[in-house]
């Protein structure tokens, strides 16, 4: 029977897009993030003492106090098994649930997004996730063209469509994210309305859209805030998220000195996420 290590790492929660970065250059089979944890998957073969010193040490030059809290080693049916029992159904909202294909039948919601996470993140269960899919559901309006930015599973892209979007462009720099944004995409029936595309930000001009949502980490959307303002005109939406609360006021002032207004934000525990006005 296959093997396979689940290495539980303690991380900072606000050092996951770096650690994520490190992670895609060893061979990986999955990822999943808990309160300053990061929960990682190898096969038990090419797990070894060179590979854990190697990691180790790359995380450690992101953050020294990086350590290695478990080595568990599971089988394949118990790991197919603890997956799909650590991915809830997740209502996000009265009209919004976000779930995977097996749980799929639980969701009474008018609006259920089906994901099947992979490497990729945006399962609902992750504050940034459902902070920034309420505000959505009240600035997405019918006809819009949209721009998900970061897309990691699809979520946004997907949830743009259902709450009456024409039509969404989503990317991440991430093939694996990409891939499963794709997969997803086509899961909800959506494929004939958004664009999936592996790009870097720092290198590609935006569409013109109606509505931007990034859920992405704050130096991500301070650096690219101009870029957000080029693709928005006068009166349209920017909504940001995986925003630390003790980063929230440098980011309002950054955000706005570069054509945006503050509308509002909202909070659940220690993350925020804030909606802006092209002005």
């Amino acid at each position: 029977m296959k093997k396979f290590k689940n290495i539980t790492i303690s991380i900072p929660e606000e050092k996951y897009e770096f650690a994520f970065a490190v992670l895609m250059d060893f061979t990986i089979l999955g990822i999943r993030e808990d309160y300053d944890k990061l929960i990682v998957t190898f096969d038990d073969e090419i797990w070894n003492e060179n590979v854990k010193t190697e990691l180790l040490m790359a995380l450690q030059s992101i953050h020294m106090d990086v350590f290695i809290e478990k080595e568990e080693l599971i089988f394949s049916k118990n790991w197919n098994e603890e997956f799909e029992k650590n991915v809830p159904l997740i209502k996000v909202s009265d009209r919004i649930s976000i779930a995977p294909e097996w749980k799929k039948h639980e969701s009474e919601s008018e609006l259920t997004i089906v994901i099947n996470p992979k490497m990729s993140f945006g399962t609902g269960q992750h504050e940034t996730t459902r902070l920034i899919s309420r505000l959505m559901e009240k600035y997405v309006q019918e006809g819009q063209f949209w721009i998900d930015a970061g897309t990691g599973t699809g979520v946004l892209a997907i949830l743009a469509i259902k709450l009456g979007a024409k039509s969404c462009f989503a990317f991440d720099n991430h093939t694996w994210s990409t891939e499963n944004a794709i997969e997803n995409v086509a899961l909800n029936k959506v494929q004939d309305y958004v664009e999936v595309q592996q790009i870097d930000i720092d290198e590609f001009e935006l569409p013109k859209a109606d509505g931007i949502a990034a859920n992405l980490y704050a130096n991500m959307i301070i650096g690219n805030a101009g870029k957000f303002a080029q693709a928005l005109s006068l009166g349209a939406p920017l909504i940001v998220s995986g925003i630390l609360v003790y980063d929230k006021d440098d980011l309002i002032k950054s955000v706005e000195k570069n054509g945006f207004k503050l509308i509002e934000y909202i909070q659940e525990a220690e993350w925020v996420s804030i909606a802006f006005e092209r002005v």
